[in-house]
């Protein structure tokens, strides 16, 4: 019995951590379109491009580094061992 509850609440954990991940995602393209909202709308493009390349920086420089820094074992994800909604969640927080 006191497996099958360990069991739960580690689907549970791994389940609120990707929606909550799912939602600060959202919450960053919310940004962008609020940032779009503030210019001419000339500079709209520019401005999405720059927050698509923001984010895309920030989650490259998390998986080389940022990893490393949290839980030790190397760059690029060497010390990866199956906390896969973990590193999720700290790329989304990362990039915004």
């Amino acid at each position: 019995m006191e497996n099958q509850i360990l069991e739960l609440q580690y689907a549970l954990d791994t389940f609120y951590f990707l929606v909550m991940g799912a939602l600060v995602m959202w919450m960053a393209a919310g940004f962008s379109m609020l940032e779009a909202g503030l210019v001419r709308s000339k500079n709209t493009a520019e401005i999405l491009t720059k927050n698509i390349g923001l984010f895309a920086i920030a989650c490259t420089m998390y998986m080389v580094y940022g990893y490393d820094l949290m839980y030790g074992g190397g760059l690029l994800l060497d010390g990866i061992s199956g906390e896969g909604e973990t590193t999720q969640m700290q790329l989304t927080f990362t990039s915004r």
